[in-house]
C-alpha cells in the first residue's frame, strides 16, 4: 500500500533538484533511498543509459541491489535493460518460475530477490534508462504500487533530462566565453605587433599565423606572448637576414684571398719560366 503523505514529500524533494545544486546522478540516489519508503518493496536501482546507448549502473539504495544491477548489464539479460530496450514496464513477480530470463533468474534467486519490476524512463520515443524496484517475496504489484512508481520515474527522467540539458547549456556557454577570450588576445596581439613592425593589422595577423604554424603552436599561445610583450615577433626574422648578409660577407672574404693566392702563384710561375 502507498504511504500517499510520504509520498507526496518524496516528490517536493525530487522537484527541488530542478533548482539545487544536485546533480543527475545525486538526485537518483535520492530516488533509490525514498522509493521504499512510499512503495512496499525491498530495494530501488537506477540505470541510465550512456552517449553511445548502453546501459549504466548509476544508483541503488544498498549493495544487494548494486550488485543485481550490476549482473543485469554483465549477462546482457534482465527486465531493467528489457525495460529500456522496449520503453514498456516489465513485470517478473516470481523469479524463481520465470523463464524470460534464464540466465538472470536463478542468480537473483539465490540473491535473495524473487521479484522485480522495471519501468522505463522515457521522454517520448526516446528512453534514457530504468527504475527497477525489488522484492524478497513473489507477489505481483497492485494497481496503485504500479501507477505510484511510475509517476516517481517520470519525475525522475524530467529531472535528469532538465540537469543535462542544464549542464550542456552551461558547457557550451563555457566554450563559447573561451572562443571569444582567444579572439580578443588575438585582436591586442595583432594591434601591438602592427604597431611594432609599422604594418597593417592583417599582415601582423598572418605574421601571427605563420610563427604559430612553423613551430608547432596553438595561434592563442602566440597571441598571449605577444599581446604580453613577451614575444616580439620580426626580431627572429632580422637576426636571420643579418646572418644570411654576415654569411655572404665571410665567403666574399674568402673568395678574395683565395684568389689573391692563386694571383700570387701565377707570379711566382711566371718569374721561374724567365
Amino acid at each position: 500500500m502507498v504511504d500517499y503523505l510520504r509520498l507526496s514529500d518524496v516528490m517536493i524533494e525530487l522537484s527541488r533538484c530542478l533548482v539545487s545544486s544536485a546533480g543527475a546522478e545525486q538526485t537518483l540516489v535520492l530516488l533509490c533511498d525514498r522509493v521504499p519508503e512510499v512503495v512496499p518493496v525491498r530495494g530501488t536501482g537506477v540505470m541510465l543509459a550512456d552517449k553511445a546507448g548502453d546501459l549504466r549502473f548509476v544508483a541503488a539504495s544498498d549493495d544487494r541491489i548494486r550488485e543485481i544491477e550490476a549482473l543485469q548489464i554483465e549477462l546482457g539479460e534482465g527486465p531493467c535493460l528489457r525495460a529500456y530496450q522496449t520503453g514498456e514496464r516489465i513485470v517478473a513477480p516470481d523469479l524463481a518460475n520465470d523463464g524470460a530470463f534464464p540466465r538472470f533468474a536463478p542468480r537473483a534467486v539465490a540473491q535473495g530477490l524473487r521479484a522485480v519490476h522495471s519501468f522505463p524512463m522515457s521522454v517520448g520515443a526516446e528512453h534514457i534508462g530504468a527504475l527497477n524496484l525489488y522484492d524478497e517475496k513473489p507477489a505481483p504489484f497492485a494497481e496503485e504500487d504500479v501507477a505510484t512508481a511510475q509517476a516517481l520515474a517520470d519525475l525522475a527522467t524530467a529531472v535528469v533530462v532538465h540537469l543535462r540539458t542544464a549542464e550542456q547549456a552551461s558547457l557550451l556557454t563555457a566554450q563559447l566565453q573561451q572562443a571569444l577570450d582567444s579572439r580578443i588576445v588575438i585582436e591586442q596581439a595583432k594591434g601591438r605587433l602592427a604597431e611594432q613592425r609599422g604594418i597593417d593589422v592583417e599582415k601582423a595577423f598572418e605574421m601571427l599565423r605563420r610563427h604559430a604554424r612553423g613551430r608547432g603552436l596553438r595561434l592563442h599561445d602566440v597571441a598571449v606572448q605577444v599581446a604580453g610583450g613577451q614575444l616580439r615577433l620580426g626580431d627572429d626574422s632580422v637576426s636571420s637576414a643579418r646572418s644570411r648578409v654576415q654569411a655572404r660577407d665571410i665567403d666574399f672574404a674568402r673568395c678574395r684571398r683565395q684568389m689573391h693566392r692563386f694571383r700570387q702563384a701565377a707570379l711566382i710561375r711566371r718569374r721561374g719560366q724567365r
